[in-house]
């Protein structure tokens, strides 16, 4: 019993050694915040249930993409990874001598129709035309109808930054029910002959995109870095340069009408697959009890981790809509912040202080988190049933002994991270670093201090 309470005296003795080297390691390196510059970091062991670290872990910081996990933690409790986004596909009508007299899509949010999940984006499309084939469909001689009841309201939100560069950028890809490639007009240069223009190539391929082409094709090398910009009030995109050799496909945010070119875009898929569309693309109801001539699903699961290991935003708001309209009966943006706060409030408790939601992706300066809550929702995660869900959708940057499983956020005013830290025995340890612009003359110094942050924590905890 002696010998055992040395043991425990030594190790409690270990461990507030470690403590004490945490806390002047990270006190030492916040003390380098420029005047005007703000910071919080708490740091929580979860085996242990003990505060480790924690400086103004009660004031609100832009989280920046740490508040996709917010949206993440939301969808996983509310539907579960294995829950699918399902898009259906219905004859609106029977087929006779060939001709469909219309076909129709119920659009469910899905995101995954892209080159995160299929290396040619074409492919669930080329799937329905090839099952409208094996119905012997050889033309659609009506229209195309896109259902997009399941969502409504703003494509963006209007708190996103405004200025053109933002707008414009593929982050900045509005959400829509029926989408294609995150929402983006991506476009590509090849070169012709030396003195006439390249051929600009645009996908989705739809007639609503207008396409400036001022490139020229030069013998040599020619520009490295593809010359183009989107009008901020159209889907109007501006090509420029001397291009010698083909660049890759670059992709820009769209403006407008998102659903409208998906729909030109699958029209222009089974027009090579030999069934044309002799009507139009158009926005409006599909009877629910048309027979279905397709279905396409794509699991919850992966597509948490698109948006939280690639940062990528169009999910985030994706999903944030598809909540809404699970809890609200609404796929709006204010309807899906709603329902994340119903969802973590019955399935984490009553206490949700300490944030504000205004999107799904934590774009819009105006998101608020404190890391005392960033901590409580990364305990209570960690203790849920889809735990190992949850954590697995995050970064994993190996740290020494320890792993560091994380969430990263940058925006102009801020420089955040939040996670786990796994030590070698299999414990975790919750953190939260939020660095915020404040009134400091720039960001410059936050890159550099948030990684060593970050590797202090890492040290001080193994």
């Amino acid at each position: 019993m002696y010998r055992r309470s040395l043991l425990l005296l030594f190790l409690a003795l270990g461990q507030s050694a470690l403590a004490a080297d945490l806390r002047a390691d990270l006190d030492r390196l916040l003390a380098t915040v420029p005047a005007g510059g703000r910071s919080a970091v708490v740091v929580y062991d979860l085996a242990t249930s003990k505060l480790l670290y924690g400086v103004r872990g009660g004031e609100s910081f832009a989280p920046a993409s740490v508040a996709k996990l917010i949206v993440s933690a939301a969808a996983l409790l509310e539907l579960g990874p294995q829950w699918t986004f399902t898009t259906t596909v219905h004859a609106l009508g029977p087929v006779r001598d060939g001709a469909l007299p219309g076909l129709g899509v119920i659009a469910s949010g899905d995101p995954c129709f892209d080159t995160h999940f299929h290396p040619d984006p074409d492919a669930p499309f080329k799937a329905w035309a090839a099952a409208l084939r094996g119905r012997g469909v050889t033309r659609i001689a009506g229209d195309l109808v896109i259902d997009t009841s399941r969502f409504s309201g703003p494509i963006r939100p209007a708190t996103y930054p405004a200025d053109h560069e933002n707008q414009q950028s593929w982050y900045s890809a509005p959400a829509s029910a029926f989408a294609w490639n995150d929402n983006c007009i991506e476009v590509r240069v090849v070169p012709t002959r030396p003195g006439e223009a390249c051929t600009v190539a645009v996908r989705p391929r739809s007639s609503r995109i207008a396409v400036r082409n001022l490139t020229r094709t030069v013998a040599g090398r020619g520009d490295t870095v593809l010359t183009i910009d989107r009008a901020g009030d159209a889907n109007a995109i501006t090509v420029s340069g001397a291009y010698g050799r083909a660049n890759d496909w670059f992709a820009l945010a769209i403006h407008s009408d998102p659903d409208l070119l998906a729909g030109d875009h699958l029209r222009a898929v089974l027009a090579d697959a030999g069934i044309p569309l002799l009507g139009r693309v158009v926005i409006g109801p599909v009877p629910p009890d048309a027979e279905t001539v397709a279905t396409t699903s794509s699991p919850l699961g992966p597509a948490v981790t698109i948006l939280n290991r690639n940062s990528q935003n169009f999910y985030g708001e994706q999903i944030l809509r598809v909540l809404g309209q699970r809890r609200r009966q609404e796929g709006s943006i204010t309807a899906g912040c709603l329902a994340v706060q119903d969802i973590l409030r019955q399935h984490l408790g009553q206490d949700l202080s300490g944030w504000t939601l205004l999107d799904g992706c934590g774009l819009s300066y105006g998101n608020q988190a404190c890391a005392d809550f960033l901590i409580r929702l990364l305990a209570q995660m960690d203790a849920s049933p889809v735990a190992r869900d949850f954590r697995a959708s995050l970064k994993v940057e190996p740290a020494g002994k320890t792993t560091a499983l994380l969430k990263s956020g940058t925006i102009a005013i801020a420089r955040c991270y939040a996670g786990y830290i796994e030590r070698p025995n299999g414990t975790r340890v919750a953190f939260a670093i939020l660095l915020n612009k404040g009134q400091a003359k720039s960001m410059a110094w936050g890159v550099t201090l948030r990684k060593k942050l970050l590797e202090a924590i890492c040290k001080g905890v193994e």
